[in-house]
């Protein structure tokens, strides 16, 4: 691992460190005082990954006194202190990207505070999470937006637990630091992909209403199932207008359509239902380009629904990766139409969509608010299955099975749990 240590003159820079158990941030750093020394710091972590941990011993350096505690942080974020032994003490930090670094200051026993050593390290990339798996085990993990009769306001994460479709309970509100933008998430929709380009699902927020509808925000995975960060950048701000199509319309709901144009990208691209009812509604695509939230302008696909029709308003999506590529469900509340789209890809040359349909049902609960319907596998087959969530909290896994060019497929409700 590749060190470099800089020293910043006394008094001249304001600490941003916050302490772990407390939180609290701290008062701007105290000029150093004269016999208090900036520690020296060594990796004991030779080969730190992101979204690992890595740990580093502080020491005193030559002619110092000794330091009752060490004060550190990582890439600016808020930190943590540790209590010194004999002017050494050991620290671990979770690595948050390829290239981080290290702030760290001695405080003596009176109070008086040292210059800061500052410490810049490179971290390795971890193999790719599998998809919809924030957790990093292996297993997707189910979200929720709060804010609805059985979910207090927030964003509730589940992971995943067996091949049967349970979840953990209760769920996790990992919304808890806000979306960075000082909005709740109620309203939003949300899904998860690979947007930030690295080996972590992030998670992608979307409001179709609200305040600023059309607008949202990709907040930084870490692959650990922790609360997000959504500060210091580790959110990207999605500008109301960035999904409008030539009409000015906004999409009614985005899912991640994964690479389906093929362009073999790290940044996943977008399907979206867009209309009004003056312009009426088709299913639009939005391919990624190199960076973070760029996507090329909308086109707009012939295709129907799978009934045939144009009332695209009328259906809702939700999308998953499978081995065999992108797979989409897509249920017509009413009705309780029910379809899976599997193979889907997408023709950049002639703007036509493909895939595979197969009807699962004629009337899958029909009429029913859900506030959250998930494709994903929940046992691992390749053959995807449903989690819905309906608006007092609890969440049925469906496992679907029997899939038939001829009719429709078994779809097999699992034990309801209650997320909270």
């Amino acid at each position: 691992m590749h060190l470099h240590h800089s020293r910043r003159l006394a008094g001249t820079v304001v600490a941003l460190l916050v302490a772990a158990a407390a939180g609290a941030v701290l008062a701007a750093e105290p000029a150093a005082a004269a016999g208090v020394l900036a520690p020296t710091v060594t990796a004991l972590t030779t080969a730190p990954v992101v979204g690992a941990t890595a740990r580093f011993r502080f020491g005193k350096a030559p002619g110092s006194v000794p330091a009752a505690q060490f004060v550190f942080s990582l890439n600016g974020d808020p930190g943590g202190r540790v209590a010194a032994a004999n002017g050494r003490a050991t620290a671990s930090v979770i690595v948050s990207r390829p290239t981080n670094v290290l702030s760290v200051y001695a405080v003596a026993a009176d109070g008086s505070v040292s210059d800061s050593t500052v410490t810049t390290f490179n971290a390795a990339s971890p193999p790719p999470a599998a998809d919809q798996d924030l957790d990093s085990d292996g297993k997707p993990d189910l979200l929720a937006v709060g804010g609805t009769p059985g979910l207090a306001p927030g964003l509730w994460q589940a992971t995943g637990r067996g091949l049967r479709g349970q979840v953990r309970t209760p769920a996790v509100d990992i919304g808890i630091n806000g979306n960075g933008v000082g909005t709740p998430f109620t309203g939003a929709q949300v899904f998860t992909g690979k947007f930030r380009g690295g080996p972590f699902e992030d998670v992608f927020v979307y409001y179709p209403g609200g305040l600023n509808p059309g607008s949202g925000m990709i907040i930084d995975g870490l692959g650990r199932g922790e609360p997000l960060r959504a500060d210091r950048g580790y959110e990207a701000t999605l500008s109301a207008g960035l999904f409008s199509d030539i009409n000015n319309d906004n999409p009614l709901q985005l899912v991640n359509a994964y690479d389906s144009s093929g362009n073999h990208l790290a940044y996943p691209d977008l399907l979206g239902i867009v209309g009004s009812p003056a312009n009426g509604y088709t299913l639009q695509y939005y391919a990624s380009q190199t960076g973070t939230a760029n996507f090329a302008f909308p086109v707009q696909l012939a295709t129907a629904t799978p009934t045939g029709g144009t009332d695209w308003d009328h259906w809702r999506l939700a999308s998953k990766l499978l081995p065999s590529g992108t797979a989409v469900a897509l249920w017509h509340q009413s009705t309780g139409a029910l379809f899976l789209w599997q193979g889907v890809t997408y023709n950049q040359e002639t703007g036509a969509l493909a895939f595979t349909q197969y009807r699962l049902a004629d009337a899958w609960l029909p009429g029913t608010q859900l506030s959250e319907l998930r494709l994903t596998d929940v046992n691992a087959d390749g053959v995807p299955d449903l989690w819905a969530v309906t608006p007092d909290g609890t969440v049925t896994a469906y496992v679907i099975t029997n899939l038939s060019a001829t009719g429709p497929a078994k779809l097999t409700a699992k034990t309801p749990q209650h997320l909270t």
